[in-house]
């Protein structure tokens, strides 16, 4: 009984071993050294607001931060995006932050955006959970 709980322990190991492997090789990488961006933050009224900048940042992320266009709201998953722009999403009303690319919808969090000289983002603020 005893060998069959090393060998599951083992498979065990070997698939979590793979799967990080696999994870790390699929996550996008973000573009090294200096560029710029533009961020367009959409208001819940209608409003917008562009913030021009310039980081050495990879990722999202960590430019949205270092540009205080977001309050740096660290969770155990990475930045998340409760407040940009001086709005604060109600998560109450379903409120929350939306990250797009040139309109199109972005699969990855803030966190692991990867960003290159040019990029446009936009950040909205998007009501119900629905439909994402």
């Amino acid at each position: 009984m005893k060998k069959k709980g090393w060998i599951a322990a083992a498979v065990l190991l070997v698939v979590a071993l793979g799967m990080f492997l696999l994870w790390r090789t699929l996550t996008p990488a973000g573009t090294a050294g200096e560029k710029s961006l533009t961020v367009e933050v959409v208001h819940g009224d209608g409003s917008t607001r562009t913030f021009e900048m310039t980081t050495e940042a990879e990722y999202l992320g960590p430019a949205l931060v270092e540009n205080e266009v977001v309050v740096d709201n660290q969770s155990a998953y990475g930045l998340y995006i409760q407040t940009a722009d001086g709005e604060t999403a109600d998560e109450a009303a379903q409120e929350w932050w939306k990250i797009t690319k040139d309109g199109e919808r972005v699969d990855t969090g803030a966190d692991s955006t990867p960003i290159a000289p040019g990029d446009h983002f936009e950040l909205t603020l998007t009501v119900g959970y629905d439909g994402v």
